[in-house]
């Protein structure tokens, strides 16, 4: 007799996973497929950009990220513990002279500035004014202006929010949905962790399954909206740190949309 490749309970969890995503899989939309506007691609080439960030967008592919959610010109944005601001740059970029792009940073960040500004007000302060609002702020009550965003993104840090933060989740999702207009977006992107895993794995490798981040978040009112396979990187041996040195910044990651309903 073959053995179970897996416990009975990490079975149980796949199939329950399976279940409740299984009528999503249509909203799958292949890295492939999306087609980055000439006019984006020349903004993320803008001098504005450090050249450090440019040299990561082979990995993070900043261009598809921006289409598949549709973040344009004109829109109000933010990033959520966004740190020095990569994606922070790639939003106010994208969204342009009349758009504005709130750089969320808290105390945990702060704490580890010895000059005690944030890494945005720095940024700023190096590369000039722009549409870039530095905000210091905590993720349950991030200061976003109720009822006026166009989209909100946590990238690469829910995993933290759920697990070595200590953040009340339902909090600072519930502060996201209020201050989204109706049709807003809520981007997320995050490490896999090996299917079973569940929050296992938040603080040792850093990763999460998705179906948890997937199952919080429409707990706040939000509907899925669809997700890309634009950051997959399947030789991502998902049960080590996604800091280890052969794997930083090439993890397998999910990128998910979600939507305030209109």
């Amino acid at each position: 007799m073959k053995k179970l490749l897996c416990s009975l309970p990490a079975l149980a969890l796949a199939l329950s996973t399976y279940a409740a995503t299984a009528q999503m899989a249509e909203t799958v939309m292949h890295g492939n497929d999306i087609v980055v506007p000439a006019a984006l691609s020349n903004a993320l080439m803008s001098d504005r950009r450090p050249e450090e960030e440019k040299a990561r967008d082979a990995n993070r592919k900043p261009g598809k990220i921006m289409t598949f959610f549709g973040v344009k010109p004109g829109d109000k944005t933010a990033e959520l513990l966004t740190f020095g601001g990569y994606y922070a740059g790639v939003l106010s970029e994208t969204v342009g002279e009349t758009g504005v792009v709130y750089g969320q940073n808290n105390a945990w960040v702060m704490k580890r500035q010895e000059d005690g500004k944030s890494p945005i007000e720095k940024r700023l302060a190096e590369k000039g004014p722009s549409n870039i609002v530095d905000l210091v702020s905590e993720l349950e009550n991030p200061g976003l202006p109720k009822g006026e965003m166009d989209s909100v993104f946590i990238v690469l840090i829910y995993h933290d929010a759920m697990g070595g933060f200590g953040t009340d989740t339902a909090a600072m999702n519930k502060a996201v949905y209020d201050s989204l207009k109706p049709g807003g977006i809520y981007g997320i992107i995050d490490h896999h962790a090996a299917p079973g895993m569940g929050k296992l794995d938040l603080t040792k490798n850093h990763r999460v399954e998705r179906h948890l981040v997937i199952e919080e978040i429409m707990k706040a009112g939000f509907e899925f909206a669809g997700e890309t396979d634009v950051l997959e990187n399947l030789d991502d041996p998902l049960n080590i740190s996604v800091f280890a040195p052969n794997l930083r910044g090439n993890t397998h990651r999910f990128v998910l949309k979600f939507r305030k309903p209109a």
